[in-house]
């Protein structure tokens, strides 16, 4: 069941947010290169770019669990609706293509009867018979993905960026790693209820 909305991101949910953002942006960037690496090291290029693909679907599987488990922040009540939409639109469109993403390579590799070895420990297979056809149509679409991805993510930053500089809230900073803001809150509704302490205390 999912929790209700919480005033901070937790630590595991940050860790989970910044490590995959990393390994996405990092892909993304070098996936460009691959075709240009020197022959000799486009095998490692390719087992690499596939294993952090599957430890992006890994990830994603945690974070969704995670937030059925633990909840998320609700955005500000100074934000306009249509707003809200938006980011809530584009952060649910991260999630869809950032599973289909991994899944459509992964598809690809296994179709071009080239299973990817999780950095060259084990097989990871699935299911399906080798398919030209298959592999090449999963090509096409990765490469599509791709490029939505890089939409949504500049959205995404954009969004973070707008909250930070213009609207001056807390959403930006509730994401960042050492942030205090959750101590903050912590700190304050302390406060209140010794305050409320003490006033009870003096009316008797």
């Amino acid at each position: 069941m999912l929790k209700q909305a919480v005033d901070t991101y937790s630590k595991s949910s940050k860790i989970i947010h910044w490590l995959s953002a990393v390994i996405v942006i990092a892909m993304l960037s070098l996936s460009f290169f691959l075709e240009d690496l020197p022959e000799r090291h486009q095998p490692l290029g390719y087992l690499t770019h596939k294993s952090f693909g599957l430890v992006v679907l890994f990830l994603l599987f945690l974070r969704i669990i995670w937030i059925f488990y633990r909840g998320k922040p609700s955005l500000p009540p100074t934000v306009p609706g249509w707003q809200k939409i938006l980011a809530r639109s584009v952060q649910y469109g991260l999630y869809i293509f950032l599973f289909a993403m991994p899944m459509s390579g992964w598809i690809m590799s296994v179709a071009a009867n080239r299973t990817p070895i999780f950095f060259g420990l084990f097989p990871v297979p699935l299911p399906i018979t080798p398919n030209k056809e298959l592999a090449t149509f999963m090509n096409e679409t990765h490469e599509v993905i791709a490029w939505i991805l890089i939409v949504l993510i500049v959205l995404h930053v954009a969004g973070a960026m707008k909250h930070f500089f213009l609207d001056k809230d807390d959403v930006l900073q509730s994401m960042l790693p050492g942030s205090r803001k959750g101590k903050q809150d912590a700190d304050a509704l302390q406060s209140n209820t010794e305050t409320g302490d003490q006033i009870r205390h003096l009316q008797q």
